[in-house]
């Protein structure tokens, strides 16, 4: 048996290399698209919401519930609605 497997040695390496390779192929990748993005800071009225911020910048590359999460995640707002700071970022573009 030993006699076999050092004949083959070779041919067993490159048969388990193949398959971990087809599996790393195979395997999903997480989704980069947010890492992507182009960001800018923009200056917004007082009583501005998420949702109008989000209807004016989002250039089609996230949906709109995507956008407003984004925007609170990136500029750590407190409410889905009324934002309370003078400048925020917010995505502008894909590269």
């Amino acid at each position: 048996m030993m006699h076999t497997i050092r004949t083959h040695a070779f041919s067993i390496v490159f048969y388990m290399l193949s398959l971990a390779f087809i599996l790393f192929l195979l395997t999903p990748r997480p989704d980069e698209k947010v890492e992507q993005l182009l960001t800018a800071s923009v200056t917004v009225d007082q009583n501005a919401t998420v949702e109008q911020v989000a209807e004016v910048y989002n250039d089609g590359s996230m949906t709109d519930q995507e956008y407003v999460e984004w925007l609170i995640e990136n500029n750590e707002l407190k409410t889905t609605h009324v934002i309370s700071k003078n400048k925020i970022v917010v995505p502008i573009a894909q590269q």
